[in-house]
């Protein structure tokens, strides 16, 4: 059974009809369906809701108010002695008792309303705006660093899941190989118990062999169906019915490491994370200026327009007048400079964390790229390996087949040597899925 090439035909469980997908089409429904990666889209439109936002600081505060009034008692009362007034007016009349009263009691204002408008402008505000919208337009850069890390997070999950799917799929061929194999084994094994060349205990072992084969091709269908409800729900995709497509891989179809290789130093200015760092020490570069900010000057002009109704009471004419003012500001927070230059201080600090911050993770992905490299040559090396453990696996089913043939040996050492061709494929099955993983990894860390 001297095999250079495995042929591993991925077969979807109990052969129910499902919807088949490459990785390829697992990855682009993944890429438009999944919940996590919808969640980030929403997190950049927030990002760009919340730019919009810091822009309207530069437009005019602009308030209105209305206030109507109604008092129990009127405002204004007060009392006129018109006796006195009508005797230095005419000392005859007052002389004369006329009638005139000695006073007049005067009131008004007992209701109103007020209505104001006004618009402030700011000149100058230490700063504060123009960086807040560069902070804004800041985070709207780290959203889309946040996705892009999350998009390849996603991916790699899906390619994570496919190659476990293929590698069991792979291992369900090599039992049903095994199994096949065993099927002939127990057939002459019965003809030698039944002609006396055999004791019959050769027999059961055979069988034990065989039902040991069955369960394990139920468990690994079982990791199977469970993977694929697992890939769907990642993917978007319907749950029941999901299964990857049957398809054939060989170690040819497998490209050496180096053609994937980066240097660790290219590499690591492409990662997010480093970029990310990056942003995080521009945005305390501004946190400093904004800071900066609050202890200077604020100019602000602006106008106020205002207009008043009042019922003035029977004895006086209503009032209804309007009028327009002109404003400036200047507002100076000398008080906060006391605690000001402390807080200044404790915002240098976080940008100094910050810059100490990127140069760590810097050399941290260096050492994940590195690692990757590592993880992914390894991984091409326990191919070879297994390459070479199943030509020798194989050599060693077919002699001990042939001597178990010719009763030089029992079952006993015929099984062993089914156990070790079955751990010799499977080995090779799971080093192929495995390097496939590590080459989606190490894409992932260095493109």
């Amino acid at each position: 059974m001297k095999r250079t090439i495995l042929g591993i035909f991925c077969l979807f469980a109990l052969g129910l009809h499902a919807d088949e997908f490459t990785l390829e089409q697992c990855q682009q429904m993944a890429l438009e369906n999944n919940r996590t990666l919808q969640n980030a889209r929403i997190d950049m439109n927030m990002a760009d809701e919340d730019k919009a936002i810091a822009f309207t600081n530069y437009f005019p505060s602009v308030s209105a108010n209305i206030t109507g009034f109604i008092a129990a008692k009127d405002l204004i009362r007060s009392e006129m002695d018109l006796s006195q007034a009508a005797a230095a007016y005419n000392p005859a009349l007052a002389q004369m008792g006329m009638g005139i009263p000695e006073s007049i009691s005067i009131s008004s204002m007992k209701k109103g309303a007020f209505a104001d408008v006004m618009a402030m402008q700011p000149l100058y505000s230490g700063g504060r705006i123009m960086n807040g919208n560069k902070l804004a337009a800041l985070q709207q850069e780290v959203r889309r660093l946040q996705y892009q890390m999350s998009e390849k997070t996603i991916l790699q999950s899906v390619a994570e899941y496919y190659w476990q799917i293929i590698s069991l799929q792979g291992n369900v061929a090599t039992l049903d190989a095994v199994d096949k194999q065993l099927e002939g084994v127990h057939k002459f094994t019965e003809d030698y118990v039944k002609a006396g060349v055999i004791d019959r205990n050769n027999l059961l072992q055979v069988e034990l062999k065989q039902q040991e084969i069955q369960s394990s091709r139920l468990q690994v269908i079982n990791g199977i169906s469970l993977l694929n409800m697992v890939l769907a729900q990642l993917c978007g995709a319907d749950i029941e019915g999901f299964a990857i497509a049957k398809c054939e891989f060989t170690v040819e179809a497998c490209a050496k490491p180096d053609t994937y290789f980066i240097s660790p130093a290219e590499a690591v200015s492409n990662r997010e994370e480093l970029m990310l760092a990056g942003k995080n020490v521009t945005a305390q570069g501004l946190q400093v200026k904004m800071e900066r900010g609050k202890y200077l000057p604020s100019v602000a002009i602006g106008a106020a327009g205002m207009y008043q109704a009042m019922d003035m009471g029977d004895s006086m004419e209503n009032m209804n007048n309007g009028n327009l003012i002109g404003l400036a500001t200047v507002s100076i927070p000398i008080s906060d400079w006391w605690s000001g230059k402390h807080a200044l201080k404790k915002a240098r600090l976080n940008q100094q964390k910050a810059e100490n911050d990127r140069q760590d993770a810097k050399e941290k992905l260096q050492i994940d790229i590195l690692s990757a490299w590592n993880n992914l040559t390894e991984g091409y090396a326990q191919i070879e390996v297994a390459q070479r453990s199943i030509a020798s696996a194989d050599e060693n089913l077919r002699i001990y087949t042939d001597k178990y043939r010719t009763g030089t040996i029992d079952a006993t050492d015929m099984l062993n040597a089914v156990t070790l061709y079955t751990q010799a494929h499977n080995n090779l099955t799971s080093a192929i899925a495995t390097y496939q993983t590590r080459v989606s990894d190490y894409l992932r860390k260095t493109r």
